[in-house]
């Protein structure tokens, strides 16, 4: 039978019984950078209970001890929140988030460039590209399809415009997922290759080799 612990435990009973108890599952995170930061708390704690563990009354020190563990999991939890929802947003698709037609992406866009949100301008016009080559039909409708493949599927249809149609698509991905800023020149870019997609005709060739 399991010895109970004490129920006035001295300086180092309540050093080891925080140890263990900081070093169950529910305390960890599989994620390195965080695993890294949780080390290094804990080996912050370690210090401090072996500087002033001895010198402090165990009334004062366990209530500490308990405030400090408590604030180091709600951090490390903060964080794992926040990082999720650029994951989820990331995986979703150029057109996951919305159900707009092309035009009404581009009266969006020219109002988000009134307001000097060139950011918001360049995603909806990427945006009005996606929507306006499935409003023509030249790719299915897919809400998962990502900002490169937008470039790689319209790019047989617009061979001409094959290094645009990736350049606005990795433009995109580093405005929405890598934080990148977004100048007005981006926006002129996009807003170009949209107006210059829209008047063009595609070629319709099929991706397995035969004629559409």
């Amino acid at each position: 039978m399991q010895r109970d612990a004490p129920l006035h435990p001295g300086g180092g009973e309540a050093r080891e019984l925080l140890r263990r108890e900081l070093a169950k599952p529910a305390y960890a995170d599989q994620r390195s950078w965080l695993q890294r930061l949780w080390d290094w708390a804990t080996g912050k704690l370690d210090e401090l209970l072996n500087g002033i563990g001895d010198a402090l009354p165990l009334w004062v020190l366990l209530p500490a001890l308990l405030v400090l563990v408590a604030v180091i999991i709600y951090a490390l939890a903060h964080l794992r929140r926040r990082d999720r929802p650029g994951r989820a947003t990331a995986a979703a698709g150029v057109l996951a988030d919305t159900t707009l037609t092309a035009e009404q992406l581009r009266r969006r866009a020219n109002h988000a460039l009134s307001q000097g949100d060139s950011r918001s301008a360049v995603l909806d016009l990427f945006r009005a590209i996606a929507r306006s080559a499935e409003e023509r039909a030249l790719v299915v409708p897919r809400p998962g399809r990502t900002a490169h493949e937008v470039g790689l599927e319209l790019a047989p249809f617009f061979p001409g415009h094959h290094d645009a149609l990736l350049a606005s698509a990795n433009l995109f991905d580093r405005v929405r997922y890598g934080g990148a800023t977004a100048t007005a020149d981006d926006v002129a870019h996009v807003r170009s290759l949209d107006d210059e997609l829209t008047r063009a005709r595609p070629q319709h060739v099929a991706t397995a080799g035969t004629p559409a």
